[in-house]
């Protein structure tokens, strides 16, 4: 079952991948990718893991649409701003198993 939780934070690195805008909506992003990835953790059950997924699914939405038309350099300059973010290291620690 962890593979459904490394699944987890695969899907939220693509939501953060996606993120755009102004720089609190990228960190928006990155604060609600934190928050599923915690809420996931150590959870084995697919179904609550669904029901998870689906409390955050407008805000995922919402993030994977800010990335959509973006030129590849607006894409890496998102991602460089989202790196600023304060819940991106958290999120990297999450995802490199730190936490």
């Amino acid at each position: 079952m962890k593979k459904l939780f490394v699944s987890a934070g695969v899907v939220s690195a693509m939501f953060l991948a996606s993120c755009g805008g102004g720089g609190s909506a990228v960190c928006d992003c990155a604060d609600m990718s934190v928050a599923m990835m915690n809420e996931m953790k150590g959870i084995e059950d697919m179904a609550k893991m669904m029901e998870i997924t689906e409390k955050y699914a407008a805000q995922a939405e919402k993030c994977e649409k800010m990335g959509e038309g973006k030129s590849e350099e607006e894409l890496k300059a998102m991602e460089e701003e989202m790196k600023g973010c304060a819940s991106f290291k958290e999120m990297e620690n999450m995802m490199s198993g730190g936490h």
